[in-house]
């Protein structure tokens, strides 16, 4: 068992490294940026205790991934895989564990470990064969492979936008809105195969205009019904709802732009940095689309003439 948590260790270090991140700066930062999301979480939203005992329990079910464990089953006895898999669940709900605990949520800290423990029992996931019908297959790759991985947090979002008008708190369905918009910013995270970009027979500018287009239109589908519940029960705050879904907008199409910056590789930590710019501050974006589009346009320009 130690001899697996050693390894996965040196894997961390390696990712870090291969990131062109050193390893100490890298924790420092992950650290940094866990605690400044966490406080503004807990500043922001009404009720967050009850978030981030959910986010605990989300960060360990893909431990419970089949494939993985299967896996895992074959390499170690039983009573080692079983120690392996709860203590690496343990690991991953500490920060969330000790972060209620420090804002004197005891009894809450207590159920997000425990049910972290307890999620080490399931070892099912991904395993299903149900495939979940997605309505943007027209236009492949991004939102289709996204939305069929993301469905469940997007319904959690639409859920926590219905609480929000129950209990009439508006910056949490502000927040939901924001959120449905961040997660198809996420889909734009994955770099498809050079073949799908190939296909195209279309210039660089084209290609990106294209897949902003799109972008655009599937992001406002999925916000749309957001919206206009929002709007209806909180009629004096549509400018900021519109306000919201613009900056929403702009940052999915900053990610459009950003995926093809380094293609076909991932985006690199400087890119990484202009994004999170951008995103905390919106106006840094009216220079970063631009710079992102320019450069993006080189790397395309070997795949399409």
């Amino acid at each position: 068992m130690i001899f697996y948590f050693k390894l996965q260790y040196k894997r961390s270090i390696r990712s870090l490294r291969e990131f062109g991140l050193n390893p100490f700066l890298g924790v420092i930062l992950i650290f940094g940026l866990f605690v400044l999301l966490s406080n503004l979480l807990f500043k922001r939203i009404s009720h967050p205790q009850y978030i981030y005992v959910v986010l605990a329990i989300m960060f360990t079910f893909p431990l419970g991934n089949a494939k993985r464990n299967e896996f895992l089953k074959n390499i170690f006895l039983n009573n080692e895989y079983r120690k392996i898999r709860l203590v690496e669940n343990m690991l991953i709900a500490s920060p969330f564990v000790f972060f209620l605990a420090l804002q004197h949520f005891f009894i809450l800290s207590l159920t997000a470990l425990i049910c972290g423990m307890l999620s080490s029992l399931y070892n099912e996931w991904g395993k299903s064969s149900f495939v979940i019908f997605s309505p943007f297959s027209k236009e492949p790759f991004e939102f289709t492979v996204g939305f069929r991985k993301s469905y469940w947090l997007l319904a959690i979002l639409y859920i926590l936008t219905i609480i929000s008008i129950s209990v009439g708190n508006f910056n949490l369905g502000v927040a939901a809105l924001l959120g449905v918009m961040l997660v198809c910013m996420n889909f734009y995270s994955i770099t498809e195969p050079i073949f799908y970009v190939w296909i195209y027979t279309q210039q660089p500018k084209y290609f990106l205009i294209g897949k902003v287009k799109t972008a655009m239109l599937y992001s406002i589908s999925l916000v749309l019904p957001l919206m206009i519940l929002l709007s209806v029960f909180y009629p004096a705050k549509v400018f900021i709802i519109l306000g919201i879904t613009l900056i929403g907008l702009l940052y999915i199409a900053m990610s459009v732009v950003a995926k093809y910056t380094n293609y076909p590789a991932q985006i690199n930590l400087l890119q990484i940095i202009k994004l999170g710019a951008g995103v905390i501050f919106p106006p840094f974006m009216l220079i970063i689309i631009p710079h992102f589009y320019l450069q993006s346009i080189r790397k395309l320009n070997v795949y399409l003439k």
